[in-house]
């Protein structure tokens, strides 16, 4: 049986979203590692093109973005 979010429930996951987000920008905007640029356009209207049109783009992107949810995952796994 499916069973809804109660207001404060949904706010808390939102807060907690947030807060995960806000330290994993602070550190990663502190680091010394590059970082891709988010693009203004969507993907599909020429976002990200010129990462993609090198011959590893997809490679380095896929890499990039699996780092950032490991580290994302790992800040959630070190606050319990």
């Amino acid at each position: 049986m499916m069973r809804f979010l109660r207001r404060r429930e949904m706010l808390s996951m939102g807060e907690k979203a947030r807060r995960q987000h806000s330290q994993w920008l602070t550190r990663t905007l502190a680091s010394a590692s590059p970082y891709p640029r988010i693009p203004t356009r969507r993907v599909d209207c020429g976002g990200f093109d010129p990462l993609l049109r090198k011959e590893r783009g997809r490679q380095i992107a896929d890499r990039w973005w699996q780092g950032a949810l490991d580290r994302v995952e790992a800040l959630d796994t070190n606050r319990r």
